[in-house]
């Protein structure tokens, strides 16, 4: 929970000004100029809320991932695993996500001024489902991007390991899971559209209404070319998302199990108890998860906080 918490109130803190772009570009009517303070609209809800989002993120998939080991046992079934465990990460934080994402946007688009007046705005005209607005668009966007982007950078550390012979560094993983974010986020580009259509609207507007009527009025209006905007932005933001994300939840991870005598594997925690032989013959999951393969300065503190203080954690 500390290591989810951690990594995305990280992750999300620092590419807040990415994030404005992306909704202002995304977001229908915004006139105002850009100025030192657009940068920071928004950045209340995104640091207070990016927390227990985290948080409740990587406890659920961690939990989704030690239940599916035993409901969906053997290397083969290892992808699908992750595709459902990190599905599952997104379902559970999308209950602190979408009021975030509603108070942070409407901030962004110029609709409030601050959350002091959203939130008693939105209260008082939409009631507390107000802060519910957008969410099954929010949900079709975030589950899938969370679950491929688990999918792809899992896929990918495995294909490094077994080309290079070895776990990839922080650097290499950094890498790996910024380009496993840029490519779930191209994919799901549209959906993101639609969802800050949807979120953008002022309390009590209908000009948009149900993820497929969105889509269907985008079109029509402004050409399918519309269904992409911001994607540079969201590309920007949601590449070094997973990067930071992915690592800083990995190496908090990697420091917290080392101290309490457990290993890693392929950035799945695996207690040593379970490797080891029991009277009937060797634990199934020692052999569906090979022991981590050797990766000097891994675990370095040093290395962790230089990655941090670039940003880069």
């Amino acid at each position: 929970m500390i290591a989810g918490a951690s990594a995305r109130g990280i992750a999300q803190t620092v590419l807040h000004p990415i994030d404005v772009m992306r909704t202002r570009l995304q977001a229908k009517g915004i006139t105002s100029a850009l100025t030192l303070e657009t940068f920071l609209k928004g950045v209340v809800p995104q640091i207070v809320l990016a927390l227990p989002a985290g948080a409740v993120q990587f406890v659920a998939f961690e939990f989704c991932k030690e239940k599916l080991r035993d409901l969906m046992p053997g290397e083969n079934l290892q992808a699908a695993r992750d595709l459902v465990a990190g599905a599952g990460g997104a379902l559970a934080a999308s209950v602190v996500r979408v009021p975030q994402e509603v108070l942070k946007q409407r901030i962004q688009a110029d609709i409030y001024p601050n959350i002091m007046t959203a939130l008693p705005t939105l209260f008082r005209q939409d009631g507390p489902m107000g802060l519910y607005t957008g969410y099954t668009a929010t949900i079709s966007r975030d589950v899938p991007w969370n679950a491929l982007s688990f999918l792809f950078h899992a896929q990918f550390k495995r294909l490094f390991a077994r080309f290079q012979g070895r776990t990839p560094n922080n650097d290499e993983n950094l890498a790996l899971a910024s380009f496993s974010g840029s490519v779930a986020a191209v994919i799901m580009t549209p959906v993101d559209v639609v969802k800050t259509r949807l979120m953008t609207q002022k309390a009590g507007e209908t000009v948009y209404k149900g993820i497929l009527g969105t889509f269907s009025k985008i079109i029509v209006e402004e050409g399918a070319g519309a269904l992409f905007k911001g994607l540079v932005p969201r590309i920007l933001f949601l590449a070094p998302l997973a990067g930071i994300t992915l690592s800083v939840y990995e190496a908090i991870t990697r420091i917290m199990l080392k101290k309490n005598g457990a290993q890693v594997a392929y950035g799945v925690s695996v207690p040593r108890a379970r490797r080891a032989s029991s009277p009937s013959g060797p634990d199934q999951r020692a052999i569906d998860e090979p022991a981590p393969l050797p990766n000097p300065g891994m675990n370095s503190p040093a290395k962790i906080l230089a990655m941090k203080a670039m940003n880069m954690a």
